[in-house]
């Protein structure tokens, strides 16, 4: 589908323990008010330095972040190639992302928020260093501790990747945390292709049931209202229509197979 940027930003926020959010650790408990404070610290810590990635075709900066408690980096994207751009790249789609991970109350989204730094408007997000790419883990011959937890993030990645038409399965984009394999998903700078269908080979299987309902709830109103200052009419148009498939799929898995087959608890 495309060629992916050298470099990713190794971010994750888990949900286990209690920790100050700018570690990583995103309670579901305090799940509002922990993205919030991270979001807060992307907005206002100070920019102490900045460093160009010198591979890698977004070209984003590593940025040092301190807000005078905390000291940490961030990663800034500032490429704006939007559609119809015929090699769309838009730091944008990084936003409009986190906000539908943030309407689906998903958490495989790290927090993502628009700043200008050095006259330069992009999106900057926390940079952690305690995860690696899925595709190292696996060429390491490491697997998961609890199998059927790690299959549930998966589950919920596939659907977040058909929600916004971006690249599926690629494990470069998939983030394993490496105490207890949480996964996350990053690098949508490319997602929200106009396609009025479900991605090829990307095929929705199972759905935690909380998402499920959430996905049931969202409306154009909802859509507009969370990323229509991200996407042009083309995409959002093509993001309705594929939130109305998925939730059709799933209504389908369901009568052929049964409920207890296609929905699960978390």
């Amino acid at each position: 589908m495309r060629n992916k940027l050298s470099g990713v930003i190794l971010v994750v926020f888990l949900v286990s323990g209690a920790s100050r959010p700018f570690f990583g650790l995103i309670t579901e408990e305090n799940l509002d008010q922990e993205r919030a404070a991270i979001e807060n610290y992307l907005k206002t810590a100070k920019i102490v330095s900045v460093e160009p990635e010198l591979s890698g075709r977004t070209q984003g900066w590593t940025v040092e972040l301190d807000d005078g408690t905390e000291k940490k980096r961030g990663f800034f994207k500032h490429a704006n190639r939007h559609r119809p751009n015929i090699l769309p790249d838009c730091y944008m789609y990084e936003i409009a992302a986190y906000e539908l991970d943030k309407l689906l109350n998903l958490n495989i989204v790290p927090p993502v928020i628009k700043r200008e730094i050095d006259n330069v408007t992009g999106s900057l997000q926390i940079f952690l260093e305690e995860c690696r790419p899925l595709d190292e883990q696996i060429k390491r011959n490491l697997s998961a501790p609890d199998e059927i937890l790690f299959e549930n993030a998966m589950d919920e990645i596939v659907i977040f990747e058909n929600l916004v038409f971006d690249e599926c399965g690629d494990q470069r984009d998939i983030l394993v945390h490496l105490s207890d394999w949480r996964l996350c998903r990053v690098d949508f700078s490319e997602a929200f292709e106009p396609k009025k269908s479900l991605i090829p080979d990307c095929e929705i299987k199972r759905c935690p049931r909380s998402l499920f309902q959430n996905l049931n709830k969202l409306d154009d109103e909802l859509l507009r209202s969370a990323v229509g200052n991200y996407l042009n009419e083309e995409e959002m148009a093509a993001l309705i229509v594929r939130s109305k498939l998925i939730t059709g799929h799933l209504d389908q898995l369901i009568e052929e197979n049964g409920e207890a087959a296609v929905l699960y608890d978390k």
